[in-house]
């Protein structure tokens, strides 16, 4: 009886959306034209809407119809057709990349909305037959979608075929959060938030906190470091604000370690030390952020000072909300999930800085 009623409240939330969904559509070509509202309809498809989604998240044409499966001009014919009906320019070109014009921006919100209420209705109608079908909007830190994202995304659909489908964004934790909360998303990767009573914050994964140095730094062939190893340096780290900084900043207050407080994420932080003075350091979480830089030495902390699962990652989902079969089982099995040893970046496993000091170093 549950599925019934919630059945019939997403057919008229869908009913409405598209109401405004088409309103705005019909408002935007007769504005543009001088003509009044509902002398003629607008014709479009599915398609297009789900196409224009697409390229209005990536913003790149290429990308977009790699996504999405189809040849970059078959999404370009697509988008010049939708704005022709539309009467509109949706897109503007720079460079390579395209972005929403103002008529774009304010389709887009309507085109999300409507979206994604439809996917709603079709996996509440897949209820009835017990298929695992739909979309999964899933909002993540980029620290995790290029290696625990991936191979969780992939053990689901050994697991339960590929019929569900997910659309992934990247964001900060806070925002993440506020759009979890306002449906933008069914399911976040983020950190934890206190005060979130709506929400349940369940483990998923964690981040190793280590100390990055240039290979030029006198402490780069060290394997392990005590936090005391770095009174005298110029150390940087996280602002304060944020889940992961004021973790950082209980641990270097605790320790009387000065440092400078002024990144969000590991990759800006990654770039600046390696090609740092050798006084220069960083303390942060050892994630595929730092990949790039072949500058970089990456050594571990004393785990008697920090423990080695210093900052979780936490899967993110409203606690009274109703679940289709699809987000059902993709919480019940991210919960068990393993990641495969050798996903995740590990300082046992990894270059950190050459073996010995360098000839040029005196210790």
């Amino acid at each position: 009886m549950k599925v019934n009623v919630l059945s019939r409240c997403s057919a008229m939330k869908l009913n409405r959306r598209y109401t405004c969904l088409f309103h705005i559509m019909n408002e935007m070509r007769y504005a543009q034209r001088g003509c009044s509202l509902g002398r003629k309809g607008i014709t479009v498809n599915l398609s297009q809407l789900y196409y224009f989604r697409k390229l209005s998240e990536l913003q790149h044409y290429t990308k977009a119809a790699k996504e999405l499966y189809i040849t970059q001009p078959a999404l370009s014919d697509a988008i010049r057709s939708l704005e022709k009906e539309l009467g509109v320019p949706l897109f503007q070109r720079e460079g390579r990349n395209v972005k929403l014009t103002r008529y774009g921006k304010e389709f887009s919100a309507y085109v999300h909305d409507a979206l994604r209420e439809l996917d709603k209705g079709i996996a509440i109608m897949h209820e009835y037959t017990g298929k695992l079908a739909g979309e999964l909007a899933v909002g993540a830190l980029y620290t995790i979608t290029g290696d625990y994202l991936p191979a969780l995304i992939r053990a689901y659909h050994d697991n339960f075929g590929e019929a569900v489908k997910f659309r992934v964004s990247q964001g900060f934790s806070l925002d993440l959060i506020e759009g979890l909360k306002d449906d933008k998303y069914d399911v976040i990767f983020a950190a934890k938030k206190e005060g979130e009573s709506s929400l349940c914050f369940e483990p998923a994964v964690a981040h190793q906190l280590v100390v990055a140095v240039s290979k030029q730094s006198p402490l780069a062939f060290r394997r392990v470091l005590q936090l005391e190893d770095l009174k005298g340096m110029q150390v940087y780290t996280y602002r304060t604000g944020t889940p992961i900084g004021d973790e950082v900043d209980k641990l270097v207050t605790r320790y009387g370690l000065q440092v400078h407080q002024d990144y969000d994420d590991e990759i800006t932080m990654g770039g600046m030390i390696s090609m740092a003075p050798p006084n220069y350091c960083a303390l942060l979480t050892n994630t595929i952020g730092l990949k790039p830089f072949n500058n970089l030495a990456v050594i571990a902390i004393d785990e008697n000072e920090v423990p080695r699962e210093f900052h979780s990652v936490y899967m993110v989902y409203k606690k009274e909300e109703f679940k289709n079969r699809a987000l059902e089982s993709f919480i019940d099995f991210t919960g068990g999930f393993v990641c495969p040893k050798g996903v995740l970046p590990d300082t046992d496993n990894q270059d950190s800085g050459p073996a010995s000091p360098p000839s040029d170093i005196i210790m």
